[in-house]
């Protein structure tokens, strides 16, 4: 990360996923990737779940993407307090 910059390795089932929703909405997986990560790292409720999820992830050695995604949706579909 000398550049600032960051690689993440994905899953073939998550990159299949993030493939298709990309596709569907007319940009590259880069692209889709870049805005979803971007909006899950705003300050507010889901940078703070996300920063929560981290946390477990690096104690318990990992959450599952369904669980993780049921989470970060949950968090959206919240009133804002």
């Amino acid at each position: 990360m000398a550049d600032g910059g960051l690689t993440l390795t994905i899953d073939e089932a998550l990159a299949q996923r993030l493939k298709a929703r990309a596709d569907a909405v007319g940009q590259s997986v880069e692209e889709y990737a870049r805005r979803a990560l971007d909006a899950v790292a705003q300050k507010g409720p889901q940078a703070e779940e996300m920063d929560r999820i981290c946390a477990e992830t690096l104690r318990d050695g990992g959450v599952p993407w369904e669980e993780f995604e049921a989470r970060l949706l949950s968090t959206r579909r919240s009133p804002a307090g």
